[in-house]
């Protein structure tokens, strides 16, 4: 929920209205014999009125977030009950109430936004009190109770259904100024505008949609046109009228007038609503999915004369209802009563509710209704001239035709029904015959479909490219090119592959690339394709790996570059620490002292004074420039988002043979797309990683950092940092631990070199939990095997 106002109405309040009972123990509730609600003898200050009454104070089940008692004082929201009962702010009143059910509230509070609410919805409730009171006690009322009467509808549910009685608006507005402000009355209320509200419609009808009234419905009795009003700016579109808890299975029965949804519900049959106008609109489907309708029973009237126009208005509805991505939809053919019409309030009142559950339960798919539909048309025609060849082509076409954007289940029993009719076997018309059909009109459907929106796609693009934003025609070409291939099955599904074009393909997946370290190639590989991930804690020598890894790998493949892209620090900085790896010798004679750092000074030093006498420092220079001028390695310092990065690789890869990627290191890259967090940052950075490695066949390897939990002990899965989907997109999973560094951290002195042990914690193509100790020598950067006598090559 975007705001604690729509918790509260969505979730809060039917969740508590169950155990409302439990919740306000003080009042006393019953559970009422007739209607949804909960009623007590006493006001809801706890005292016992005056004359007695069982229903003094209640909670509707269409309006769980309100007390209303029966008299001047109107209602009363449950949060503000309970905030005067428990003198709390707002924030620990809703606390306490979802302490009854077991809720939590959520992030971000909107106080303000909920306070709106409750005063709109206190008034429009102290409206609708007012309007059945009159109703029950005015003089003026004989004729919309006779009204009523006559429609079959007994006193008790005249009351459930909340039907009432204007007297006038002067009335009204002066019973409504004795509890609320002018300005309050004026905001909410809004019938002022219409003077024939109160005059010559005086039956009241509050629009309840998800419990809250949102306005109100006027019926005039008399013959006045129109035979409704609504208050002004009702919301209709926001959802069905009668929409509230959906309780038992998750049907939502749809019906067109208002008075046949609260006849249906004061008859026990749960989730009836209405249109509340003339048609479905996408919002009140929204709105009923968000509440938990899973299928929608389209109930309509039936009336002789008009059924073209009534099938007009559910072909309507069914579309409205399938756009919002509900294929479960149904129809109900009310049975024929005579008298011309057939409405579920007429239903209601002759044959009683289980006549209308019955045709609720009868209700047919929205594909066999059309298909019914379809056999009765052209049955009139075969009556009025006979069946000729055009027509029943033109049958067979339009049965074809809704089957296209049938759900592949409903298409099957689609046809299988159509086929299985008497008088369609006649035809010589088969089930596969009829398959093969629609598929190749919707394979038709979908091609035309596609070259629309290509055609649309390529207009923006060169759009964007004319006012000279070739960046963002590029973006939208790429982020668009994939959603419009797979309109088509063909743009899905690869082409059919013969068993020697699968071995051609197997024929040109290269080796893995060797480490260049004699005890890791022998479990450890870096496979082209796939993301090999190099973990490590803070200073454990992930980094250090990796541009020993890019050296060695340089050597071992010299005609192929390979790439180092980091994101800890500059090139200038990294270049210092390959050049004191390549030097690979003891400095500390020259008084650098043992720490790595001051290695790094005296380097730096040296090359500022142009200095050319260290024969070791020299060879180290002259490697280096030759790896950087034949560009067997490359490193990059930009902060590219894994975007840019997508793009710059796949274009290098046509332009030089690569060897491998390298990546320092994941958490401190970047997208262009915005996340709700860093966790789920990182689990589309490592997505958009594995595409990188994927659709350019490198492999990429993947500095990331671990998190610090389980100091002391080796590297688990577990302390990927904010790990997001690393584990589960890496090929492979290598941590890389120093026992020495910990050590050191305690306080104990160590000697160079030291151990570096590295564990694969995921091998796809390996073993898992293999670990292996190098030797590592922090001064100089040199990370070798332990044995390095035996002159290893790894071809």
């Amino acid at each position: 929920m975007s705001n604690i106002t729509d918790w509260i109405k969505y979730e809060l309040y039917p969740s508590l209205f169950e155990s409302m009972d439990i919740a306000l123990p003080e009042l006393k509730l019953t559970r009422a014999q007739r209607g949804n609600k909960w009623i007590s003898s006493l006001n809801r200050d706890g005292t016992t009125p005056a004359h007695t009454r069982g229903d003094k104070t209640v909670i509707k089940g269409t309006a769980p977030g309100l007390i209303i008692e029966n008299g001047e004082r109107g209602a009363i929201g449950v949060i503000d009950y309970v905030m005067e009962r428990d003198r709390v702010e707002f924030i620990k009143a809703v606390e306490t109430l979802a302490e009854v059910v077991g809720l939590k509230l959520p992030p971000l509070p909107d106080q303000e936004g909920y306070q709106r609410y409750r005063d709109q919805a206190g008034i429009l409730e102290a409206c609708n009190s007012y309007f059945v009171y009159c109703l029950e006690n005015s003089k003026g009322a004989e004729a919309v109770r006779n009204y009523l009467r006559d429609r079959g509808y007994s006193p008790e549910e005249v009351k459930d259904m909340e039907l009432g009685y204007i007297p006038s608006q002067e009335k009204l507005f002066k019973y409504l100024s004795k509890n609320y402000s002018q300005g309050l009355i004026e905001e909410a209320v809004r019938i002022n505008i219409d003077t024939r509200i109160g005059s010559t419609h005086k039956l009241t009808i509050p629009y309840r949609s998800g419990g809250s009234i949102r306005g109100f419905k006027f019926r005039t009795v008399g013959t006045y046109t129109p035979k409704y009003l609504n208050s002004s700016g009702l919301d209709r579109l926001g959802g069905f009228f009668n929409l509230s808890g959906i309780k038992g299975d998750k049907d939502i029965v749809i019906v067109e007038g208002e008075l046949d949804s609260l006849h249906a519900t004061v008859k026990g049959v749960n989730n009836v609503v209405s249109t509340g106008g003339n048609s479905i609109n996408p919002e009140q489907i929204k709105d009923a999915k968000r509440r938990g309708a899973r299928s929608f029973t389209l109930c309509f009237d039936r009336e002789t004369g008009k059924e073209d126009e009534t099938a007009k208005r559910i072909n309507s509805a069914i579309e409205v209802i399938l756009g919002e991505g509900v294929n479960r939809v149904y129809i109900v053919t009310l049975p024929d009563q005579g008298g011309g019409k057939t409405d579920p309030d007429s239903l209601l009142k002759e044959s009683g509710a289980d006549s209308f559950k019955k045709a609720i339960a009868e209700a047919l798919p929205y594909y066999e209704y059309r298909l019914q539909s379809l056999l009765h048309k052209y049955g009139k025609i075969e009556e009025e001239r006979g069946l000729q060849p055009k027509d029943i082509d033109n049958f067979l076409d339009e049965v074809i035709e809704g089957s296209v954007k049938l759900e592949p289940t409903d298409k099957d029993r689609y046809l299988r029904l159509f086929t299985s009719m008497e008088g369609i076997k006649e035809l010589g018309i088969t089930e596969e015959s009829l398959a093969i059909t629609v598929e190749r009109l919707s394979s038709t459907r979908a091609k035309e479909k596609q070259s629309t929106e290509v055609k649309k796609l390529l207009s923006e693009a060169k759009e964007l490219q004319d006012k000279g934003e070739t960046d963002k025609a590029l973006e939208l070409l790429e982020g668009k090119v994939k959603e419009v291939k797979t309109i088509t099955t063909s743009g899905i599904l690869p082409p059919v592959m013969s068993f020697k074009a699968l071995l051609d393909e197997i024929f040109t997946i290269p080796p893995a690339y060797k480490t260049g370290y004699k005890s890791l190639d022998e479990f450890i590989g870096f496979t082209p394709g796939a993301i090999t991930l190099i973990a490590g804690r803070p200073s454990h020598g992930k980094t250090t790996l990796l541009y020993n890894l890019l050296l060695e790998m340089s050597r071992l493949y010299p005609k192929e570059s390979f790439y180092y892209f980091t994101y800890e620090e500059p090139v200038k900085n990294l270049s210092i620490k390959l050049l004191n790896r390549l030097t690979d010798t003891d400095l500390s004679r020259y008084n650098t002292g043992s720490d790595k750092n001051r290695y790094y000074e005296f380097i730096k030093a040296y090359i500022r004074a142009e200095r050319e006498d260290i024969q070791e420092i020299e060879e180290g220079k002259r490697k280096l420039q030759e790896l950087i001028d034949s560009q067997r390695i490359k490193i990059i310092d930009r902060n590219y988002s894994v975007e840019e990065l997508y793009s710059l690789i796949a274009y290098l890869r046509k332009k030089e043979k690569i060897g491998a990627i390298i990546i320092d290191y994941i958490q401190r890259m970047r997208t262009e797309r915005k996340t709700q967090d860093k966790r789920t940052e990182i689990a589309h950075i490592s997505d958009q990683v594995l595409q990188i490695a994927k659709d350019s066949g490198l492999p990429v390897i993947l500095g990331a950092q671990l998190n610090r939990e389980g100091k002391g002990e080796y590297p688990k899965l577990e302390n990927l940092k904010e790990a997001g989907n690393l584990e589960e997109d890496a090929n492979t999973v290598i941590s890389v631990y120093c026992k020495a560094r910990e050590d050191e951290e305690a306080g104990k002195r160590q000697e160079e070199p030291v151990d570096l042990e590295l564990r694969t914690l995921k091998n796809r193509e390996g073993e898992v939990n293999r670990a292996e100790t190098l030797s590592w020598n922090r001064r100089t950067g040199v990370i070798r095997d332990k044995d390095n006598s035996s002159g290893y090559n790894p071809f």
